[in-house]
């Protein structure tokens, strides 16, 4: 389980139960439900490795001004998504559906949403579910393997070299490999 805040918006953000071998269902664009096993992580949108953020900042720039209901509402969504996971058949492992008329990936409580982004100034919400992606820094096989193999020598080479979990999940090749050429950038212009 995942919560993030910012100064007025949240993401409370559940994790997928890998397979025990690790594999990952090819994602099928526009479908309505990412299974259990492919719900992706934090992580999994980003294509950089952690860093840290609080290096040569000062305090103010460290620490997060929030409106006071924001943390209560995550919170909130927080303990009842874990309250709807654990009544779910699956547990974990329930499928998420962005398809309101599919009731039947419900749990006995409602529905089991992979993520929940809120926005006080609107107050509004909106549920999203993303794939895992095979090339995640923090949740790709071979980063899961390599700390079950080695744990504190693995999270020593992660500390030590920068760039050690973008090489051993395979991102820092895709990026080499990439043609930055074929890239194309749009601008609200473009039609």
């Amino acid at each position: 389980m995942w919560l993030w805040q910012g100064f007025d918006t949240y993401l409370v953000m559940r994790h997928g139960v890998k397979n025990p071998d690790g594999a990952l269902s090819a994602p099928v664009v526009g479908a309505p439900t990412v299974a259990g096993n492919d719900l992706g992580c934090y992580f999994c949108n980003d294509v950089v490795a952690p860093s840290d953020s609080t290096k040569d900042r000062t305090l103010d720039q460290m620490c997060t001004v929030t409106r006071p209901g924001n943390a209560l509402v995550a919170g909130s969504l927080a303990v009842e998504l874990m309250v709807s996971i654990l009544q779910h058949p699956l547990k974990g492992g329930a499928p998420a559906t962005l398809d309101p008329n599919n009731t039947e990936e419900d749990s006995c409580l409602g529905r089991v949403p992979h993520q929940i982004r809120g926005f006080l100034a609107q107050y509004s919400a909106v549920q999203t579910a993303s794939h895992a992606f095979n090339k995640c820094t923090a949740c790709c096989t071979e980063v899961i393997k390599r700390y079950r193999e080695n744990k504190m020598p693995f999270l020593m080479d992660v500390f030590n070299t920068a760039n050690y979990l973008e090489k051993i999940s395979g991102l820092a090749e895709m990026i080499e490999n990439t043609d930055f050429g074929d890239i194309w950038e749009f601008d609200s212009d473009t039609e």
